[in-house]
C-alpha cells in the first residue's frame, strides 16, 4: 500500500561536506512532491475512513463505555506512531533518505528487519483483501434476504447462506485486479470514495431519524465483561490504521515539514467522525446493534445502504493488493513487459485473489474478520514497529519522557494484541 498515493520518488544525491575537508558524503535525497496538505490530509482519511466503520456501534454493544475509551486511546496513539512513522524517513541531519517501510526495517535491523516488515506487511495486506471479501459476502446476503422476502421476482435467486455469497464476491472482483496499477485503477477508487461518503450521511440520517422517532434505545454499559474489550480494541485498530501508506503520503507532500499536523488534525477528525457515527447507531439500535450495522436498517435503507457497501468494497479491493502483485513480481526477478511475464502475472493474481477467497470463506463473519487483523499484523505496523524504529534511529534527539512514551505505546500494542486475539479465539470457539 505504500505507493499508493506518493508515486515514485526519483532519488537524487546530494554532496554533503564536513569540516570543510575534500572528503564528501553522498546521501539520497528523495525528491519532494506536489501534493497541499489538504491533499495529503483527503487521502489519508479516505484510507482511515473505510470498511472498519460499519463495526464501530458493535463495540459499543460490547463494551459500553470502555468501548468509548478505547476508541480515543487507539485513535490517539495511531496519529502518534504515524507521526513516529515518518519521522523514520530521515536521517539525523533531516535528509530523507527512505520512502518506504520496509527501508525502515532495515536500517534499524538490517536484512532481517527488512524481511519481517516486508512480510507482515505483505500479510496485512492479503487479510485486507480477505476482510473485504467477507464484508461484500455479508452484504450481498443481506440484500438478497431483503429482495427475496419482499419482492417475487428475485425468487430466482439462489437461497444462499454468507459463504455462498463470499465465492460469488471473489468471482466478481476477479477482473479488477487485472486491470494493473495505482494509476490504472485511480477511476475506481474515486467512485469508491464518492460511495463511502453517501454511505456515512446515510447511516447518520437513518440512524438521528430513527433516535427523534422512538428514542433512544440503549444505554452504555458502565461495567462490561473484561473478556469483550479486547476484541473491542482490536476492532479499533483495524478501524485507525493505514501506516502501510504513510511513507508515500509523506514523500507526494511539496512540504512534508507539515506531514505532522495533518496527522493531527486528520486523525482528530477521524475519533470524532467514529464515534460520532458508532454512538448515533448504537443509540438507535441499543443491544441489538450488529456486526455490520447496516443489518440493523429497516429493508429499504437496508438495501440502499448494502448495495453501496458492496459497490465501494469491491471498487476498493484492488487497492491493498497491488503491492502483494508487486513483491510477487520482484520476487521473481521479472522487469519486463514480454507476453509470458504478463501470463505469470496473470495467473499470480488470480492465485492471489483465490487464496483471499477461500480464507474468506472460512471466517465466521465480518466482526471477527477485523478483530483478527486487528490483532495479527496491525499491532506491528501500527504500533510496534513505528515506536521502536524511531527510538532506534533517533533516540539521540528524543527526550526521555518520548522514549517512554514510544516503549509504552509499543507495549501497549503488543499485549493488546495478545488479548485481542485470545479474545477473538474465544467467540468464534463459543459461537458468539
Amino acid at each position: 500500500m505504500e505507493a499508493a498515493c506518493g508515486g515514485g520518488a526519483e532519488s537524487l544525491m546530494a554532496t554533503s561536506s564536513s569540516g570543510g575537508g575534500a572528503e564528501s558524503l553522498l546521501k539520497p535525497v528523495l525528491r519532494k512532491g506536489r501534493a497541499t496538505a489538504l491533499q495529503t490530509g483527503l487521502n489519508m482519511l479516505n484510507e482511515l475512513e473505510g470498511a472498519g466503520l460499519l463495526g464501530i456501534a458493535y463495540t459499543f454493544a460490547l463494551a459500553g463505555w470502555a468501548s468509548v475509551g478505547c476508541l480515543v486511546a487507539v485513535g490517539l496513539m495511531a496519529g502518534y506512531t504515524g507521526y513516529c512513522l515518518a519521522l523514520c524517513m530521515y536521517d539525523g541531519d533531516g535528509i530523507r533518505v527512505r520512502d518506504n517501510y520496509k527501508a525502515v526495517g532495515r536500517a534499524c535491523f538490517g536484512t532481517r528487519g527488512e524481511v519481517v516488515v516486508l512480510l507482515t506487511q505483505m500479510s496485512n495486506l492479503l487479510s485486507v483483501g480477505v476482510v473485504y471479501l467477507v464484508l461484500v459476502g455479508s452484504t450481498l446476503s443481506s440484500v438478497y434476504t431483503i429482495a427475496d422476502q419482499h419482492d417475487p421476482m428475485w425468487s430466482w435467486l439462489p437461497s444462499a447462506n454468507r459463504r455462498v455469497w463470499t465465492s460469488l464476491a471473489t468471482l466478481a472482483v476477479m477482473p479488477t485486479v487485472h486491470i494493473g496499477g495505482y494509476r490504472k485503477v485511480s477511476a475506481l477508487s474515486a467512485a469508491g470514495t464518492l460511495i463511502l461518503l453517501a454511505i456515512v450521511i446515510t447511516g447518520i440520517s437513518i440512524s438521528v431519524r430513527d433516535i427523534v422517532k422512538d428514542g433512544s434505545r440503549g444505554e452504555l454499559s458502565a461495567t462490561p465483561s473484561l473478556s469483550v474489550i479486547p476484541v473491542s480494541y482490536s476492532i479499533y485498530v483495524f478501524a485507525f490504521s493505514c501506516h502501510g501508506i504513510f511513507p508515500a503520503l509523506e514523500a507526494s507532500m511539496a512540504h512534508p515539514e507539515r506531514f505532522g499536523c495533518v496527522v493531527s488534525t486528520v486523525f482528530a477528525s477521524n475519533i470524532v467522525t467514529k464515534a460520532l457515527f458508532g454512538l448515533l447507531c448504537f443509540f438507535a439500535f441499543g443491544p441489538a446493534t450488529e456486526k455490520v450495522v447496516t443489518s440493523n436498517f429497516s429493508p429499504m435503507p437496508r438495501l440502499i445502504i448494502s448495495v453501496l457497501v458492496a459497490a465501494n468494497t469491491l471498487l476498493s479491493f484492488p487497492l491493498p493488493l497491488i503491492p502483494v502483485f508487486k513483491a510477487l513480481k520482484s520476487a521473481r526477478g521479472d522487469t519486463s513487459d514480454a507476453p509470458g511475464s504478463a501470463m505469470c502475472n496473470a495467473c499470480e493474481r488470480t492465485a492471489v485473489v483465490l487464496l483471499c477467497g477461500s480464507v474468506a470463506v472460512l471466517v465466521p463473519d465480518f466482526g471477527i474478520a477485523m478483530g483478527f487483523m486487528g490483532s495479527l499484523t496491525l499491532p506491528f505496523l501500527t504500533f510496534i514497529f513505528p515506536t521502536v524504529f524511531v527510538v532506534r534511529l533517533h533516540r539521540q534527539r528524543l527526550g526521555a519522557v518520548i522514549v517512554a512514551w514510544s516503549y509504552f505505546v509499543a507495549c501497549a500494542g503488543a499485549l493488546g494484541g495478545v488479548a485481542g486475539m485470545y479474545a477473538n479465539i474465544r467467540l468464534v470457539v463459543d459461537g458468539s
